[in-house]
């Protein structure tokens, strides 16, 4: 890590304020003089995140916050979803479709990974550091030491198990945002309506309740545009729909 770190001048770590991005800002505690820690704002963020933020603001020499501006993307793209019924894209909203939505990865791309990337393009970054690991479900089809159009990547929890991230935490003292008690992840958006597998509902019910009613109407608008597709799925997958060939 050492190596890679002497090789390079314009550095970048990738914060999103989650435990591996944390736990990796403080295990480069000795190279935070040599790079610039980048942060993006998705306007909708939690304020436990914006709370862990602002702590490693105060920390760090170098400090950068990137507009994510998630309002704008969900007006122009609609609300992210797990499942996006075909009446809720712009083709199907012409034809009668109630709600626009995109899926969740689309929608993170959108607000989070397109302009830090242009970020990191318009600042010359040539070294990228971010607390990926091997057996994360989400990742970059990226390894530490890749290169990728002239920017290297340094991924150093890239061996760490979920584990070995907790456990260095509290060794170093680290408080963790709130919504780690109960939620799986480190949730970019407040108001998000995608990510089922979160944990979100409960923490959202207990701590902010005004969002949670908001989750809750959004579910509900999707769960409304999607049932007429799953009946009719169901129906194609049933023994009564089903092709079943000459006879």
């Amino acid at each position: 890590m050492d190596n890679t770190i002497a090789k390079h001048a314009r550095i970048a770590l990738q914060l999103s304020a989650g435990k591996d991005s944390l736990a990796m800002l403080h295990l480069m505690r000795k190279h935070w003089d040599k790079l610039t820690v980048y942060w993006v704002n998705t306007g909708d963020a939690f304020p436990e995140t914006l709370e862990a933020v602002e702590r490693v603001r105060a920390m760090v020499p170098h400090f950068v916050e990137i507009d994510g501006n998630q309002p704008q993307v969900i007006a122009q793209f609609g609300i992210p979803s797990d499942i996006v019924p075909v009446s809720a894209t712009h083709i199907g909203m012409s034809n009668g479709g109630a709600m626009l939505m995109q899926d969740r990865y689309s929608c993170c791309v959108r607000t989070v990974m397109l302009p830090l990337a242009q970020r990191m393009v318009e600042d010359g970054i040539t070294l990228i550091v971010r607390g990926q690991k091997e057996c994360d479900a989400n990742k970059a089809p990226l390894r530490s030491g890749d290169v990728d159009a002239g920017i290297e990547y340094l991924f150093p929890l890239e061996d760490w198990s979920d584990e070995d991230v907790m456990t260095f935490l509290e060794e170093e003292g680290v408080e963790l945002p709130r919504y780690y008690e109960s939620m799986r992840s480190n949730p970019p958006c407040l108001s998000c309506s995608a990510w089922w597998d979160d944990g979100r509902a409960a923490y959202l019910k207990k701590h902010h309740p005004i969002h949670y009613d908001v989750y809750q109407q959004r579910l509900n608008a999707i769960s409304h545009a999607v049932g007429g597709h799953i009946a009719a799925f169901n129906i194609e997958v049933s023994d009564d729909g089903r092709d079943t060939g000459p006879q």
